[in-house]
């Protein structure tokens, strides 16, 4: 997620290609559902037949949402022994693939909306904005996208992502982020019911400021700044380019909740900091294949980061001349990966929260 009144980037929508590249935002969402299980479980669901209201924030293509909304469906209608209705509200950034979205919701045959009484639609707007009416929600969940900034306050100096930042442009990333956090719990708070849960997968940090993907994010940076020297970007395109992301330590997630005025109506009831298996390494380590290893990892940073980065090109750039600059990182990070695997290796940090509404 990001807003657009960023100066220095634009969206942060994800590319056209994440529905086929976010294994690794799945791998992640595994890690959710024992505390979507547990919010289920504890929560009040209604008795009397009317629905089930849920939202999903940050859906992106829906591909991560498949399984927690099925699992919400059929665990509200064990607890209440009746075909519950069940209202889904997908949300995300106006910038999103809504299209993308819609197509993973009504073509699998493992999508939720296969059941009946189930009710699913979209808000196009940032979840660091208000979305429903007070007391509507049951439920809210949200998968490995708190990370993304409403705005950037300014470029990471030399590099592009928000982890190698230092000084003033550091600390200004982390109080944009410590703004959106509050923003995000402020406006759960108001819309949750009461007994309502939050769960939420965010990505996360050691204490150390290491997000685990350090590596990747420094190769991706090398193979722009030969964009930049070859010509294919500007100097000033690359400068202005930045991630508009910032992955929380744990006590940055905590440290609202522990205080008022969230910590009067929002209480933790489970919290922890995992790091997540690098899929693409463990995937060549068993088949020795570097090309496929390389491939993957390509597809998984242009899916994810793309967009964000090349919304910093000038806006008089041809189509033309913005697919040679996106087949060049393509094949400048598709180079290094196969050269040299281990280089960028990552192990994502997340953090698991589950939260009710006083």
């Amino acid at each position: 997620m990001s807003g657009s009144d960023s100066p220095q980037v634009g969206e942060g929508a994800m590319g056209h290609g994440y529905a086929r590249h976010s294994r690794v935002q799945h791998r992640a969402a595994d890690h959710g559902m024992p505390l979507l299980h547990r919010a289920l479980e504890t929560m009040v669901v209604p008795r009397d037949g009317s629905p089930f209201r849920v939202a999903d924030l940050g859906a992106a293509a829906g591909t991560n949402s498949l399984a927690p909304l099925r699992a919400v469906v059929e665990g509200v209608r064990a607890r209440t022994g009746a075909r519950t209705p069940v209202t889904v509200v997908h949300t995300d950034i106006p910038a999103n693939d809504f299209n993308a979205l819609f197509d993973t919701l009504t073509g699998s045959p493992d999508s939720y909306v296969q059941e009946p009484d189930v009710y699913a639609c979209a808000q196009a707007r940032s979840f660091y904005e208000p979305l429903f009416p007070t007391a509507e929600l049951h439920l809210a969940w949200s998968a490995i996208a708190v990370h993304w900034l409403s705005r950037v306050p300014g470029p990471v100096m030399g590099h592009v992502f928000s982890s190698r930042a230092t000084g003033a442009v550091r600390e200004a990333l982390r109080e944009q982020s410590r703004q959106d956090w509050e923003a995000f719990l402020t406006h759960r708070a108001r819309e949750l019911r009461s007994g309502g849960q939050l769960v939420v997968l965010g990505g996360a940090c050691t204490d150390d400021g290491a997000s685990g993907a350090e590596g990747l994010m420094d190769a991706a940076d090398d193979v722009l700044g030969d964009l930049a020297r070859q010509g294919l970007i500007t100097s000033a395109e690359y400068a202005r380019m930045t991630i508009p992301t910032w992955n929380r330590t744990a006590e940055e997630f905590l440290a609202p909740l522990r205080t008022e005025p969230l910590a009067e109506v929002l209480k933790v009831e489970e919290h922890d900091l995992v790091a997540l298996p690098d899929l693409h390494l463990e995937r060549f380590e068993e088949s020795g294949d570097a090309a496929a290893f390389a491939e993957g990892v390509t597809g998984f940073f242009q899916a994810a980061f793309q967009p964000s980065l090349f919304s910093a090109l000038d806006p008089g750039r041809s189509e033309a001349e913005v697919s040679a600059a996106a087949g060049a990182l393509a094949e400048g990070l598709r180079a290094r990966a196969a050269a040299d695997p281990k280089a960028v290796e990552t192990h994502w940090h997340v953090v698991t929260l589950r939260i009710t509404r006083r």
